[in-house]
């Protein structure tokens, strides 16, 4: 996969927006964890990418207007069975949508320490920023988040990490597993180093990510263009 190229063509023909599916192969390009993802268009396909992959599995609907999922009930997890799939594909291609639909099959993640977000907004002055944060609902309630414009050093991106009011989580808070800090600085720096050589990309937001003791792995993405 050519990320030049990727971006290219999405610009080229008036898409902005990459698709949760596209966005992780792009990350996975960079050398960031995403789970195992397979793309199906029937059910009997579905079925067979579940278990090609190994239950559990999640699902999820893939189409262009389709944008926050888990609000439409877009995406199904901890999905067991073939019968599990069989059901679900149903109600996933039974949600309302004027664009094509596919379905995402991906292997369900381990339970992390804690979510993160890990994201990138382009400031009208500064050019590219890094946002890092504790995820899921917390994000947007606490608002506990922090900024560096692109592109970051190592030192930056501890900075980042140690400098939010959520790093006791990540610091082994009442007797939990200590966070792989070392990944996260991997990840911040080559998100900087992305958006740093492609300045076509407008936003991208990473959440969640599910943090451990050895490792993580981007569970949901969505990388946008730049519309010129």
């Amino acid at each position: 996969m050519n990320i030049t190229e990727v971006i290219k063509d999405k610009i080229e023909s008036n898409q902005t927006v990459l698709t949760e599916f596209e966005s992780k192969q792009l990350l996975q390009e960079i050398g960031i964890s995403v789970p195992v993802q397979k793309l199906t268009t029937s059910k009997e396909e579905t079925i067979s990418a579940a278990e090609e992959i190994g239950f559990p599995i999640v699902m999820k609907l893939m189409a262009e207007d389709v944008v926050h999922k888990s609000d439409t009930g877009a995406v199904k997890l901890n999905l067991k069975t073939k019968e599990d799939v069989d059901k679900a594909y149903d109600d996933l291609m039974s949600i309302p949508s004027q664009e094509e639909k596919k379905i995402s099959v991906q292997k369900m993640a381990d339970e992390p320490i804690t979510e993160l977000i890990i994201g990138m907004t382009t400031d009208p002055q500064f050019g590219p920023a890094l946002m890092f944060g504790i995820g899921g609902i917390l994000v947007e309630l606490l608002e506990d988040v922090s900024f560096r414009i692109a592109p970051i050093t190592e030192y930056d991106a501890n900075e980042m990490i140690h400098e939010i009011k959520g790093f006791p989580i990540l610091d082994g808070y009442r007797g939990k597993p200590k966070a792989d800090i070392e990944a996260i600085v991997e990840v911040l720096m080559k998100i900087s180093d992305l958006v740093t050589k492609h300045e076509e990309i407008n936003e991208m937001d990473l959440n969640p990510v599910f943090i451990y003791d050895k490792g993580l792995i981007c569970v949901d993405a969505r990388i946008i263009l730049k519309k010129d």
